[in-house]
């Protein structure tokens, strides 16, 4: 017969731990999410005032280039003008330069963004695995005393840190252990 594999009953083993965790983590994504939704919303508006202004100067350019020596241009000149406003607008989207301003300020504004959460992400990671690895740290060194025969250790942690229940548990075992072997010692 096959063994039967785990199977997971319950989600919420201990719901004050996991909603710690899960607010810690959730909050911060949030925070993320948002700041990656400013950084698309900023990044739109730097590329719609970008084409706005490059469609502004090669209107002034054309109209220049065109009318600048005129002291009263004939409805001709005008409608010359037009066309090659009407040329260039059409051919807007293809312009390499375009392309390749926008594509450099999108850039710019996705490098700084992707940095920012990188850093983030980083710190916090740093700072939640103190609030775990820190206790692990001290049950370990605690379980070592335990095994040098050091029944009188207490294992205190820092406020905010996980595993508490853990720490208490630990510390009891540790207490009763070393009453009874004083105990057994005492018979001898």
């Amino acid at each position: 017969m096959a063994k039967k594999g785990f199977s997971r009953t319950k989600f919420f083993i201990d719901p004050k731990l996991q909603g710690r965790y899960m607010l810690t983590f959730l909050v911060p994504m949030l925070i993320m999410l948002v700041f990656m939704l400013l950084t698309l919303y900023f990044a739109s508006q730097t590329i719609i005032s970008t084409a706005g202004r490059i469609v502004k100067q090669e209107i002034s350019t054309t109209i220049a280039s065109n009318l600048m020596d005129q002291t009263e241009p004939t409805s001709a000149q005008y409608e010359d003008v037009l066309e090659q406003i009407r040329f260039k607008a059409g051919s807007f989207g293809d312009a390499k330069g375009l392309k390749k301003e926008f594509t450099g300020t999108l850039l710019v504004i996705f490098a700084v963004g992707i940095l920012l959460v990188v850093v983030q992400v980083a710190m916090m990671t740093v700072f939640f695995s103190h609030k775990l690895a820190g206790p692990i740290f001290r049950f370990e060194k605690a379980c070592q005393r335990v095994i040098d025969g050091d029944y009188n250790d207490v294992i205190k942690l820092r406020k905010g840190d996980q595993l508490n229940n853990l720490a208490d548990l630990l510390n009891e075992a540790i207490k009763i252990s070393g009453e009874r072997i004083r105990e057994k010692a005492e018979f001898k």
